[in-house]
């Protein structure tokens, strides 16, 4: 599950970085005191002597599902906007087997390595050294085992939909699948193991309720009322906020300029969607490079994944503007308009003007940025009212602007058209 909280833009790349190792930390420092560290630890839950991991695995599991369910039921939480891995059946199946034969032989699967590593043990280092030549090796080869990678392909799926099954009968069957599983364990670990329970034990005899049969109760209980609870995904109709809506429009929190696009696209940024809304005759005559082309016709409840970053785009604004409040009105929380359209980003990203000899230094440095990304686009920038000599387009080109006449009574002067919504 991946929280969307960087992409919607709520902090920065360095602030990304911080909340991500602040998290690793937690993480691993949980995991070494949990004993997760020691491959002896691990491994023995392949003899049946020792099934913790299967115990903390299965309950972070019930844990998360069912507390997601119901804060989703009570709309503290919106389930459409958590990520879904897409699934490839054959390329995962073998990679889970791979994974497995790994985990049996080295006693780590990738997360316990790193946390091994850190506290200093030997083969917790030698697992996680081969773990990143493993990925380097195969980034090597993926070209030539691309088409295997992505075999038997079934798109972002869940077992409800694809067996058309109420999601809270999953969440009980779910739930009971895993008591089932504790107390196997436990009977496992006290027949071959030898392992003795103690009193807080589901196997234990003592009569009053441990605090471990407290919380098997209680999770049974809570997946008993999901069963009959409805689903927790929420509907193709929204509630728009009116007021909200506004005040993206009016301090334009919602608009992103066609230089910070460029920027965005020359990175090779994959945190945001670029919907090009116009007609397909028009996307096929110029479009900005990665756009999708969806003309409003189109702009379905499942056209893209809920939890994107999606920034409008047409040639002017009126399309993109009617877009923009559609897929808002959707329930589409992170929603963008490219500044000035198509049309700005031919002037200023295109075909960007040069200043005036006169101007000041830090206008000329500017414009020899602006020249570099417009050659990158397959642009040309204007010195003198004559477009420069551009490198090989990678799309075809716009038509240049052509220099307005001057105004009467002002030599070489040029009107420039103010830029107005989107």
């Amino acid at each position: 599950m991946n929280a969307p909280f960087f992409k919607y833009g709520l902090f920065g790349d360095e602030i990304s970085l911080v909340v991500a190792f602040a998290i690793g930390i937690g993480f691993g420092f949980f995991l070494e005191r949990a004993g997760f560290g020691r491959a002896r630890l691990l491994a023995a839950q392949f003899y049946f002597r020792d099934l913790r991991v299967l115990k903390v695995m299965f309950t972070a599991i019930i844990t998360a599902m069912v507390g997601l369910f119901f804060l989703s039921r009570l709309g503290l939480v919106d389930l459409s906007l958590v990520y879904l891995t897409p699934t490839f059946v054959l390329p995962q199946a073998i990679g889970g087997l791979i994974l497995g034969v790994g985990f049996v032989v080295g006693g780590y699967c990738p997360g316990t390595s790193c946390v091994s590593a850190a506290t200093g043990r030997i083969d917790g280092m030698v697992y996680l050294a081969g773990m990143i030549g493993g990925l380097l090796g195969f980034a090597e080869i993926y070209p030539r085992i691309e088409h295997l990678v992505k075999a038997t392909p079934m798109g972002q799926v869940t077992l409800a939909q694809q067996f058309n099954l109420p999601y809270g009968l999953l969440v009980f069957a779910v739930v009971l699948m895993a008591v089932g599983a504790f107390i196997a364990a436990e009977w496992a670990e006290r027949k071959i193991g030898g392992k003795v329970p103690d009193t807080d034990s589901l196997l234990a005899p003592a009569r009053p309720l441990a605090p471990v049969r407290r919380f098997a109760i209680v999770l049974v209980s809570l997946g008993l009322v999901a069963a009959f609870a409805g689903n927790p995904f929420r509907g193709a109709f929204a509630r728009v906020d009116t007021k909200q809506l506004a005040l993206d429009a009016g301090t334009k929190s919602d608009h992103v300029s066609v230089t910070q696009l460029a920027d965005w696209i020359i990175e090779g940024r994959s945190d945001f969607v670029l919907v090009d809304v116009r007609e397909p005759a028009e996307f096929a005559s110029y479009h900005i490079p990665g756009a999708r082309n969806v003309p409003l016709a189109e702009l379905t409840p499942d056209f893209v994944a809920r939890n994107e970053r999606i920034v409008v785009c047409s040639e002017g604004g009126i399309h993109a503007a009617q877009a923009w409040f559609l897929l808002r009105s959707l329930g589409f929380p992170a929603v963008y308009l490219l500044f000035g359209g198509l049309e700005e980003w031919k002037d200023t990203v295109l075909y960007p003007a040069a200043p005036p000899a006169s101007a000041p230094a830090r206008d000329h440095i500017e414009f020899a940025k602006r020249a570099a990304v417009a050659k990158y686009f397959g642009g040309a920038p204007q010195t003198g009212g004559a477009p420069m000599p551009a490198s090989t387009p990678a799309l075809p080109r716009l038509t240049p602007p052509v220099p307005a006449a001057a105004p009467a009574g002002v030599p070489g002067a040029k009107p420039k058209k103010k830029k107005e919504g989107c």
